[in-house]
């Protein structure tokens, strides 16, 4: 049984395309359970994000991936033609090792990105859930993920900001730890204002004013964040009374250096400013008086190119904890292929066993006949202990100068055994554990 992905990603394929391709996420256990009766697959797993729909899956055909990309269509009809160029194939290792990278960010459009780690741990929980996924994608995504988390936390691979939210984020923490009892100020409600107020609402504690011309814009994106309320944009520079963080993405004049210092004169905590304009909305003057810190676009933009160097001069390092941790998977994959083959020689061994001991006298002692039993049990086991050894070792680090599987099957002339150890079964469903897998970042 070999591995197999199929799938469109960021690479390829461009926006509409991939959206044509997502599979939302409460219809991902219908398209698992329709997949999984595909009589050509063993087990199957998807990962549908806005930058890729993948399926890993494990099957013996030698046209799984052709034929997952049929059954892929059948499910998804908006799904782009096979031969339209938007689909990638992986098979074997380079398929496992893609979704090693893959869980690392190493594969994301945002080099490091976390989200991505978090996308495939619901995505192989689903599958466990609606049983398409078994041991081999189990332990495949599970050793992936712990693979990426350690990319991560090993390397600069995820460290520093990678956009102007983050930055502002970054920096807030630096300055005040938390928002607790703090208030922020955002002016504007546009799509730069959304993005950095959301992103310091991941700290904790803050109370949100959003000031903006548009009454109706201001209270809507006010209710997205924690105690948010609308106010007018000529209640702009009096709020900076109040606030420890003043995001202005919007509004009319820009922020006066003298306007500034007579409201902020008597704070007692710093004033940390961010400024999104084009030009800019804060006079550069701002950033003089006594207490404020002020970051324009070119500042933060500063931050974001050092970061993504720090995280491009990190690749070598988080590839070469990937490849690491991958080999413990190959050792565990390849050693299935000696499974079938070492199980059909027990059983054989077994039935000449019990076969023989047909011949005991009837009236035997129960103490005798319990001792024999014993004693031909482990003799059986410990004459059979080293070939098996061998030709598992064999398969593991895949060394032609050892025996295979093949070899044993032909030298004790054993039927030959099925494809795959389980019989095609899959596991039975589980929850991923923080062991298993990764734990929340």
């Amino acid at each position: 049984m070999d591995l197999v992905q199929v799938g469109v990603d960021h690479h390829r394929a461009p926006i509409d395309l991939r959206e044509r391709m997502a599979i939302p996420g409460d219809d991902l256990p219908r398209v698992l359970t329709t997949l999984a009766a595909e009589p050509f697959l063993s087990e199957i797993l998807v990962v549908s994000t806005c930058n890729r729909t993948e399926a890993y899956a494990a099957s013996s055909d030698p046209d799984a991936p052709s034929m997952l990309i049929a059954a892929l269509r059948r499910v998804q009809p908006t799904a782009p033609a096979e031969d339209d160029g938007a689909w990638i194939r992986r098979a074997g290792e380079h398929a496992a090792m893609h979704l090693f990278r893959v869980c690392a960010g190493l594969d994301s459009a945002v080099l490091g990105e976390t989200e991505i780690a978090h996308q495939v741990r619901e995505a192989h929980r689903k599958a466990l859930d609606a049983k398409a996924a078994g041991a081999v994608l189990d332990r495949l995504t599970s050793l992936a993920l712990k693979a990426g988390k350690r990319a991560r936390t090993d390397t600069a691979l995820s460290r520093g900001a990678i956009s102007h939210g983050q930055a502002a984020y970054d920096v807030t923490r630096r300055v005040f730890g938390d928002l607790k009892g703090r208030t922020v100020l955002v002016v504007g409600a546009g799509e730069m204002a959304t993005r950095a107020a959301t992103a310091l609402s991941g700290l904790p504690g803050g109370r949100y004013v959003v000031a903006n011309r548009t009454a109706a814009s201001a209270e809507a994106l006010a209710r997205t964040l924690p105690e948010g309320r609308a106010a007018g944009l000529d209640a702009a520079t009096p709020l900076l009374a109040e606030a420890a963080v003043a995001v202005f993405a919007g509004g009319g004049e820009p922020l006066s250096r003298a306007a500034c210092e007579a409201v902020v004169a008597r704070r007692r905590e710093p004033l940390v400013v961010f400024d999104y304009g084009v030009p800019r909305l804060v006079d550069a003057g701002v950033g003089e008086l006594a207490g404020v810190f002020l970051y324009d676009l070119e500042n933060l933009e500063q931050m974001l190119a050092k970061s993504l160097a720090s995280r491009r001069e990190a690749v070598p390092a988080a590839e070469a904890i990937l490849a690491e941790e991958f080999d413990g998977f190959r050792a565990w994959h390849r050693s299935r292929a000696a499974v079938p083959a070492i199980r059909s020689l027990q059983a054989w061994a077994e039935e000449i066993r019990r076969g023989e001991l047909q011949h005991l006298p009837a009236d035997l002692a129960p103490t005798v006949r319990d001792a024999v039993e014993h004693v031909t049990r482990r003799i059986v086991d410990r004459i059979l202990r080293r070939p098996t050894a061998r030709v598992r070792q064999g398969a593991e680090e895949g060394n032609p100068a050892l025996p295979t599987p093949a070899n044993l099957t032909h030298l004790f002339g054993l039927d030959e055994p099925a494809a795959d150890d389980d019989g095609g079964r899959r596991a039975p469903a589980r929850t991923p554990t923080a062991g298993s897998t990764e734990d929340a970042t």
